[in-house]
């Protein structure tokens, strides 16, 4: 194991090795196996990255430092075929200036990435089996040049969503809104101490090169840790702008998953699974200049579709999209400067579900969860008709195929019910998902791209309202901000706009202030 570091480390010294590649979103979930292992996580992260299968997972809450994640996992959601890593960060919430609800942020593909589900892109040379490490500290609330944790943090106020990628960097949260949203950036430690592939806090055994920050590999390696790593960096995209009118008093209304609202306490964490062999070769031959993994010899690429679907269901009881009135976990707004304190007993969930009892199907009485489907553009497998409705939930869908007469339901695209009186089930496989949540109601999976969630049943449901507005619901009486929601099915909150928009009706669950 050490000599492997050790020739990979030094291979890295004689070329100028660039990769990067895109990963889609493995889970959203309150898991962080090298902070908490064996237990739910304090706060929500986005992860990437290889998984086992769907009912023994490899990404999971306990992760032993034996675990060699290229031998356990048999699927990936990052785009070189070789590469079973995971990586994971907090996620990022709105927060309403009107009433403090939170809402959670959606990311989007980087450019040049082509279109996976969210998740983030990776520039990546690595170092051998079984290496772990984290980048950042999630109790920093002020920034401190002599901090190392503090220099490897940016975050890119994006002037458009374009290959152009301009913007000016802070080291915190932008203080205006980004016409093209927010790329947070984060680098890991480059030095190692040649002994160790891990530390009781997972930092110890590596460091950061002197005087480096986010972009600058510094001026060498410490005496502790001299031997010098390839860099490793993370780009998330977050899509900031349906928020852009929802600030207030000019002060800016994000928070991180742990209750940060100053950006200084972002990080990221990374667990090593590649071939020791075939990275080692990568790191010597793959010196394209834009790092694309098509001109490197060693490295091979599956296909979009294959990572959108290694993909599996959070298995923390709780509810982490639509509106919320606190932070998934015990995440109280800690805005600083003083570092963050832990807090407990709140009584968020601390146990897990079953893998057996978790899917993007949501269970609904009077019918059956029967599976993801193919269903490839141009293709339809329920004939009794489509409908797209800017407000689509999986019961929406359920009770309009029921009260047509139709015994199938399916929901595609996040915004798409199809009805149908027969089903081919030889199209159903454990090795799709349907995880892209539903338009009306965040909380809920209605589908994906070329992946059909497929109900059998036919008896009516209820609807309950949507919760598909980009402005939480306003205490009633208060005037609603433009384009938040005014009224609609099941709508408790005000029904008067802030003056210079009006209340209109889109549909029969969901009115806009316009």
């Amino acid at each position: 194991m050490w000599s492997a570091l050790l020739a990979l480390a030094l291979a890295a010294t004689k070329a100028n090795a660039l990769l990067r590649f895109p990963c889609s979103q493995l889970t959203v979930v309150r898991s962080d196996p090298l902070i908490n292992p064996g237990a739910v996580g304090a706060h929500l992260h986005q992860v990437v990255g290889g998984v086992r299968s769907r009912t023994i997972w490899s990404f999971d809450f306990n992760m032993p430092s034996g675990l060699d994640l290229q031998a356990a996992s048999k699927c990936s959601s990052c785009s070189v075929l070789e590469n079973k890593s995971n990586y994971w960060t907090p996620t990022l919430y709105y927060q309403s200036p009107t009433n403090g609800t939170f809402t959670r942020v959606a990311q989007y593909a980087g450019p040049l990435s082509g279109s996976p589900n969210a998740g983030m892109v990776v520039y990546y040379t690595q170092v051998g089996n079984g290496f772990r490490m984290v980048a950042g500290d999630p109790f920093l609330r002020t920034y401190n040049e002599s901090i190392d944790d503090s220099r490897s943090i940016l975050f890119r106020c994006l002037q458009a969503k374009d290959a152009s990628g301009n913007g000016p960097d802070t080291h915190n949260l932008p203080t205006t809104a980004c016409p093209g949203g927010i790329r947070s950036q984060i680098n890991f430690p480059t030095c190692w101490d040649g002994k160790n592939v891990d530390s009781p806090n997972h930092r110890d055994h590596v460091a950061y090169a002197i005087n480096a920050s986010f972009g600058n590999f510094g001026n060498g390696c410490p005496s502790t840790h001299p031997v010098t790593l390839p860099l490793l960096y993370l780009e998330t995209y977050w899509d900031t702008t349906p928020f852009n009118s929802g600030w207030a008093n000019g002060k800016q209304p994000f928070v991180w998953s742990m209750g940060d609202p100053s950006g200084y306490g972002y990080h990221a964490d990374y667990m090593m699974g590649w071939p020791e062999d075939t990275l080692r070769q990568a790191m010597a031959q793959c010196t394209d200049y834009g790092g694309q993994i098509s001109s490197c010899p060693v490295l091979h690429t599956r296909s979009e579709q294959d990572m959108n679907d290694c993909a599996v269901p959070p298995r923390v009881d709780e509810t982490v999209d639509g509106w919320l009135t606190e932070l998934p976990g015990c995440n109280p707004v800690q805005p600083g400067p003083a570092r963050a304190t832990p807090v407990t007993g709140c009584g968020a969930p601390t146990s897990t579900e079953p893998v057996s009892k978790v899917s993007f199907l949501k269970p609904v009485d009077g019918w059956q969860a029967v599976g993801c489907a193919a269903e490839p553009s141009g293709t339809t497998l329920l004939t009794g008709g489509t409908t797209a409705d800017g407000a689509m939930t999986v019961e929406k869908c359920l009770n309009t195929c029921a009260t047509k007469g139709f015994k199938f339901a399916g929901l595609k695209n996040q915004n798409t019910c199809s009805c149908g009186s027969s089903f081919d089930t030889s199209k159903v496989s454990s090795n799709y998902a349907c995880n892209l949540a539903c338009v009306g109601d965040k909380s809920e999976f209605c589908g994906a791209a070329n992946r059909l969630a497929v109900y059998n049943g036919g008896t009516p449901v209820s609807v309950p309202p949507s919760q598909s507005s980009t402005s939480a619901p306003a205490p009633t009486g208060q005037p609603v901000p433009k384009y938040g929601q005014c009224g609609g099915q099941g709508w408790t909150g005000s029904t008067t706009c802030a003056a210079g928009s009006t209340c209109q009706v889109q549909n029969a669950y969901y009115s806009q202030c316009l």
